[in-house]
């Protein structure tokens, strides 16, 4: 009985140990990103200045097509990318404080399908092959669309620079239901690229840490703090020469699901 009892308490030391040293660096990672603040101020104050005159020349040329120019589409798409551009810029600015945004009903599925059609001619050009492997039971999520977009879109420009000679991305959804709780939602980007070495592995969420010449180091900081902001996490798992995959764990809320279902329009002939 007091083997029993030792091995008890050794259990719950250890659990507590453990979630001590996760709160530990939640912590230090908050206070990272709220010491990058002061700084992601002063450089979105630089680029909001030229970002604005893009956009204005981007209208005015979008305005002189005609509506059945074929090429006006792709002014719409340079148009809606720039305020995209306008936004992340001004959350650059909040790095450290809640975001601003509102959060709905999110289809994960149908998100991840709209940040491909952005990146494939890219993927293409890198000679990237792209599966997908998008789960049919997958519930919907709240959450804010344009910032998992940005975190999608930040996983995926990581992997195609991780693979300057081409190579495989996955792309998986899975819903994972819980006992207690609403369950998860998952989706994990697997690249076959060069990996990264196990001693950089703890810094790739570090404020303006980064292995690549051009890169800022901003990308995955960012991303780490959407992801926490909604409740979830990331994980990342690589292994040099083969590659990397990044999984990001989102919370469901089931209210939200059914809602959501509820005031879906009922289809024609139902």
């Amino acid at each position: 009985a007091m083997a029993i009892e030792y091995a008890r308490l050794y259990a719950e030391v250890r659990d507590f140990a453990e979630e001590l040293a996760a709160s530990q660096a939640r912590l230090i990672q908050s206070e990272k990103l709220a010491a990058t603040g002061k700084l992601a101020a002063s450089i979105a104050h630089e680029i909001n200045n030229p970002l604005q005159a893009l956009q204005s020349c981007i209208y005015l040329v979008a305005d002189s097509f005609p509506p059945d120019d074929p090429n006006k589409p792709y002014l719409d798409i340079a148009r809606e990318e720039l305020e995209r551009i306008a936004r992340i810029v001004e959350r650059m600015v909040d790095l450290h404080r809640p975001p601003r945004e509102s959060s709905g009903p999110t289809d994960v599925n149908r998100l991840v399908e709209n940040v491909m059609a952005l990146m494939r001619k890219r993927l293409q050009q890198g000679n990237i092959t792209v599966h997908t492997e998008l789960a049919p039971d997958l519930p919907i999520i709240t959450a804010t669309e344009d910032q998992l977009k940005q975190v999608f879109l930040n996983i995926i420009l990581n992997a195609f620079e991780a693979m300057p000679q081409g190579g495989e991305l996955t792309i998986t959804t899975r819903y994972h239901p819980a006992r207690r709780g609403d369950g998860w939602v998952t989706i994990s980007f697997q690249d076959t690229g060069v990996g990264i070495p196990p001693e950089q592995l703890p810094r790739i969420f570090d404020p303006f840490f980064t292995t690549k010449s051009k890169g800022t180091g901003l990308g995955l900081s960012i991303s780490y703090d959407i992801i926490e902001r909604h409740g979830g996490r990331i994980e990342v798992e690589s292994t040099v020469g083969q590659g990397t995959t990044f999984t990001v764990w989102l919370p469901v809320k089931q209210k939200a699901h059914r809602e959501h279902r509820r005031a879906a329009p009922v289809p024609m002939g139902s």
